[in-house]
């Protein structure tokens, strides 16, 4: 019969970063796994104690939980990052998805991430950009916000705002004088089209250069 393995709690070291746990096992392997103070309260686990295998990986997960949370913080405090980013970061620090994704979630439901604020000083970016509302939808989306905040925003916030002439704006400062040739005009609607813009939006923009005095 396999013998039980059980852990040995030798020493627990106060830090500002919270407690480490020094541990040795009955096959003579130690293990030093810092945890946070409020992780330690939950524990309730005193020097001398004797532990199983189930509360040693209790006590495991929770450290790479925290490690996972400072690398969070870290991040964080170099710059915005909505979820999949962090999530990016975090998975190039080593950490599983599963643990990237708690610790996503968790920044998002301290308010350490607030996605619908990134969607609108995004969106004010790429009307800055003279983006038409297509792409604007498409990059948030690419950058992983979540379609339905995507589209409550672009219905609230988007649907006054003028992207024909926007698009107008454009035209006028690359296509000018108005192209006749088929050709010409085919290529200015497929680029005014990866700029995010309809048809419609394209042709009132037409219009507008064209009142405007734009075939001269």
């Amino acid at each position: 019969m396999e013998n039980k393995i059980y852990y040995t709690v030798e020493r627990i070291k106060k830090s500002p970063a919270g407690r480490t746990y020094c541990i040795r096992s009955s096959m003579e392997t130690t293990f030093e796994m810092l945890v946070s103070e409020e992780q330690y309260a939950r524990f309730d686990i005193k020097e001398g104690d004797k532990i199983d295998d189930a509360h040693f990986l209790k006590i495991r997960e929770e450290m790479i939980f925290d490690n996972a949370r400072r690398q969070a913080f870290s991040i964080l405090s170099y710059g915005e990052n909505n979820k999949k980013t962090l999530i990016q970061k975090l998975r190039q620090k080593g950490f599983n998805y599963e643990v990237c994704e708690n610790i996503a979630l968790y920044m998002e439901h301290r308010g350490y991430i607030d996605e619908k604020k990134q969607i609108g000083l995004l969106c004010d970016t790429y009307l800055h950009k003279k983006f038409g509302k297509l792409k604007i939808k498409n990059e948030l989306i690419a950058k992983g916000y979540m379609r339905d905040d995507v589209d409550e925003y672009v219905a609230k916030n988007l649907n006054n705002i003028n992207f024909a002439e926007n698009c107008a704006y454009i035209i006028e400062n690359k296509y000018l004088p108005l192209p006749k040739d088929s050709g010409e005009l085919a290529k200015m609607m497929g680029a005014l089209m990866r700029y995010g813009y309809t048809i419609s939006d394209i042709k009132e923009a037409v219009r507008l250069v064209s009142s405007r005095g734009g075939n001269e």
